[in-house]
């Protein structure tokens, strides 16, 4: 009985140590950074984004933010699921107001999204000046050049319209897809002009034991002749642990084939 008691009791405390060291990942701000190398930007100037994703209940780190401005990010890329139901609304107030502080903020919609009022989600989007896109295109200009940013809606939410969303743009012009879930790589084409993809929605699996998790880790790869950026996220969801897939934000580089990442 005493033996049984005495194992109990040190189960208790390993679980206690290891939900305390899934709390701190949790908590960690990971900047990534990447270069994609891009045919069509020869002779282009370089562009740099931040990319952040489900950031959910999290109040986005002034540390991290430091970090991605000392890259000049040329914009802000916003994966979706910035907040789900029961986040306080002056936080993701105070979390957009951060990222607009760094470059014009663009943002797609994820399924968490759609728990909290759409209305005053969108007045805060108006208050400062983020470029919402719900199944289209818009050009983009920085430093003389420009691109196309297309933005496609939730796919879990049955909410995505991609031929909409890529109808009006130039094959030929450098095509940046924003979609929360990844899945979108699904319906591309090659012949569509997408040359970077950013999606987030995975969370990494956000527990996973080596192998083993209900998502892979983030990643990046190519897909239908575009580069491809799946993150594990910012934030948690459900439980605010993570084991074996760290948050991460991104600094994404693109630039044409003589160019390299500084």
């Amino acid at each position: 009985m005493k033996l049984t008691a005495g194992i109990a009791g040190a189960l208790a405390g390993a679980a206690a140590v290891m939900a305390a060291v899934m709390y701190k990942t949790a908590k960690g701000s990971h900047l990534k950074t990447h270069t994609f190398t891009l045919r069509k930007m020869k002779g282009m100037e370089p562009l740099t984004f931040f990319f952040i994703s489900d950031v959910h209940r999290r109040l986005i780190d002034e540390s991290l933010l430091k970090e991605a401005s000392a890259h000049k990010p040329d914009a802000v890329l916003l994966g979706g699921d910035l907040a789900e139901g029961g986040v306080p609304y002056a936080r993701i107030e105070e979390n957009i107001k951060r990222l607009t502080r760094l470059a014009p903020v663009f943002y797609v919609w994820g399924n968490n999204d759609y728990e909290v009022s759409q209305q005053k989600l969108l007045s805060i989007f108006n208050t400062y000046k983020v470029i919402p896109l719900r199944n289209e295109s818009v050009l983009f200009t920085y430093k003389g050049e420009t691109v196309t940013i297309i933005g496609v809606d939730d796919i879990r939410m049955m909410m995505d319209d991609y031929g909409s969303a890529i109808r009006n743009i130039d094959e030929s012009r450098v095509n940046v897809l924003l979609c929360h879930n990844p899945d979108i790589r699904g319906q591309m084409s090659e012949s569509d002009g997408i040359d970077a993809v950013f999606s987030g929605h995975t969370h990494g699996g956000q527990i996973r034991f080596g192998r083993f998790g209900p998502y892979e880790l983030g990643r990046t790869g190519t897909v239908k002749q575009a580069h491809y950026l799946i993150s594990n996220g910012y934030g948690t969801t459900k439980v605010p642990l993570r084991f074996g897939a760290k948050p991460e934000t991104h600094i994404v580089r693109l630039c044409g084939p003589d160019e390299s990442f500084s």
